[in-house]
């Protein structure tokens, strides 16, 4: 039985048990089924359907219908998530890459009608805090899928010894429920074999991987994130389709998250210039904290605005802590 036949099943099912829940729940993965398809307008008319239903469909309906069974409920955690291009800043090659994966997927039915299929196995990395989870966020959020984190920590430690199968498991339910998939820390699984500190167990996993990445033809999108592509195994990169760098803001990129995330707290553009300088050398989320901090500042003096006192004072202290931490790093 095909996925779209298996939903209709449901559907009916559900509908003649006056099963209100159940009804919402298999509409919303046709939703994400269609959308997976590329066909966004279908699954954008079917989400405002199921949004005017009659008995206040809640938020928790969306997100339970990405919440995977059994062993996978402990290795898959996953929601439908908001964000968009619009709600964060990258840098410039980045989201290039990202808008033009996006617009491949939407387009994923006029593709196929030319033999070709849109790009969806992604490699991020990069320095931490410079988008690669976010970039996963917002792509999940684009597409109107739900994002499915794997926890490798659990599926090495819950699952030692069976470790290749439930990865197996993982790559089925790509299939059987279309989203993004993200494999965060993915050198922990995809390290160089032969590496002096390889054992069995990642061998195993390493191989699996591969062979699950060749085989795979699922509508899911694959991103895996990682810190250090150094460690990966060569072969780990030819099995992606497109391979993204993140790196470290420039000060131009600062002013932009600045402006982005204080403009409701009455920051004009002028000032996020000013203090962008001072944001060199951080990463998004650094920048990001700093901001947060002015606006705890501004809250706790019992001000309606933000000065900008209170954000040279925020991007000061994340570089004394930048500067903390790199000492920290150099003495370990």
């Amino acid at each position: 039985m095909t996925m779209r036949a298996d939903i209709l099943r449901q559907l009916i099912q559900a509908h003649a048990a006056g099963d209100d829940a159940g009804f919402r729940k298999a509409a919303l993965q046709l939703a994400a089924a269609e959308s997976a398809a590329g066909h966004t307008r279908i699954a954008d008319d079917l989400r405002h359907q199921v949004a005017a239903l009659p008995s206040g469909r809640s938020r928790s309906a969306v997100v339970d219908i990405a919440q995977p069974r059994g062993d996978l409920a402990e290795i898959l955690e996953g929601g439908h998530r908001d964000e968009r291009l619009r709600d964060i800043v990258l840098s410039e090659g980045a989201e290039a890459e990202l808008t033009r994966v996006i617009k491949e997927n939407r387009a994923r039915a006029s593709l196929e009608r030319h033999g070709i299929q849109p790009r969806r196995k992604l490699l991020f990395h990069g320095l931490p805090g410079c988008g690669k989870t976010l970039a996963a966020t917002v792509l999940a959020g684009e597409m109107g899928l739900p994002l499915l984190t794997v926890r490798l920590a659990t599926l090495f430690s819950r699952f030692l010894g069976a470790t290749a199968t439930h990865l197996r498991s993982v790559f089925s339910e790509m299939s059987r429920r279309p989203g993004v998939y993200l494999f965060d820390e993915f050198d922990s699984i995809a390290q160089a074999r032969g590496d002096s500190n390889d054992v069995g167990e990642l061998r195993r996993v390493a191989t699996a991987f591969l062979q699950l990445m060749d085989t795979d033809e699922s509508p899911s999108l694959i991103v895996a994130a990682t810190n250090h592509p150094e460690l990966l195994d060569r072969a780990v990169f030819r099995r992606f389709d497109v391979v993204i760098p993140f790196e470290a803001p420039s000060e131009a990129q600062i002013a932009d998250l600045v402006h982005l995330r204080l403009r409701p707290h009455g920051l004009d553009i002028k000032a996020a210039n000013a203090v962008a300088r001072l944001g060199v050398g951080l990463s998004f989320a650094d920048a990001a904290r700093a901001c947060d901090d002015a606006i705890r500042s501004m809250v706790l003096d019992g001000r309606d605005s933000l000065s900008e006192g209170d954000l040279v004072a925020a991007f000061e202290a994340a570089r004394r802590r930048g500067d903390e931490q790199g000492q920290f790093r150099s003495r370990s």
